[in-house]
């Protein structure tokens, strides 16, 4: 029994990898705020805009969908996820799961050259364009975290990270970053918590991953409570 291992097997890739470029390129949209909260996503004219079929944005609405950044309807379609404070509440309960656990990989995992990495991303802080605008800082902020799991070295974890960064950035970018003094007070958080993680002490770095979680930038006790 002939076995599908041959190239003409292989023709279904190309429109995935179609598909791939559009999902980017919708979900860097969608982080950016250029579509607002439950804006319809209509496929004739996202493909048009794109200059592609209307497969491939079908393909990557769905695959947005799967990110939780957008929700598709039977009857209504597309839109642009609106989270409700139930669903940030279960957003941040997973993200200080998963963190936590990063923070107690991270004390025995980490080079130096990951924690390099990390200050080289609050290095960028001082690069961006002023006046800072939301979009900036929480991709940012999620770049710095992203460095955390890195650092973790577990790789399941970064895997369970990756399947709720855009969710998170999502409730950044509409409801959460820049929040009272975020800008502000932004750098020093974030030196102050790899000064932390360096020391690789894992009952402080925990702590101190809670603490920077549930902290000014993060929704009200009320929201995230079970």
């Amino acid at each position: 029994m002939r076995t599908n291992t041959g190239a003409e097997e292989l023709g279904p890739a190309a429109r995935r990898v179609l598909a791939d470029e559009v999902a980017d390129a919708l979900r860097n949209a969608i982080v950016k705020g250029l579509f607002e909260s439950g804006q319809r996503l209509i496929e004739h004219e996202l493909a048009t805009q794109l200059d592609v079929s209307r497969g491939p944005v079908r393909e990557a609405l769905s695959r947005l969908s799967q990110e939780g950044l957008v929700v598709v309807d039977r009857h209504r379609g597309a839109t642009v996820a609106a989270l409700s404070a139930s669903e940030v509440a279960e957003i941040y309960s997973l993200r200080t799961v998963l963190e936590e656990l990063a923070a107690e990989w991270l004390c025995t995992k980490a080079t130096d050259q990951d924690f390099d990495v990390m200050a080289e991303v609050l290095a960028q802080f001082d690069e961006l364009p002023r006046p800072l605008t939301r979009q900036a800082v929480a991709a940012l902020d999620v770049e710095f975290h992203d460095a955390i799991f890195r650092a973790s070295h577990h790789e399941r974890a970064g895997r369970a990270w990756q399947a709720l960064r855009s969710q998170l950035i999502l409730y950044l970018v509409q409801q959460g970053a820049l929040a009272g003094d975020f800008t502000a007070a932004w750098r020093n958080s974030h030196q102050k918590l790899l000064e932390v993680l360096k020391t690789r002490e894992r009952g402080l770095a925990v702590e101190a991953i809670r603490a920077h979680i549930h902290g000014p930038s993060a929704p009200d006790a009320g929201t995230v409570s079970p």
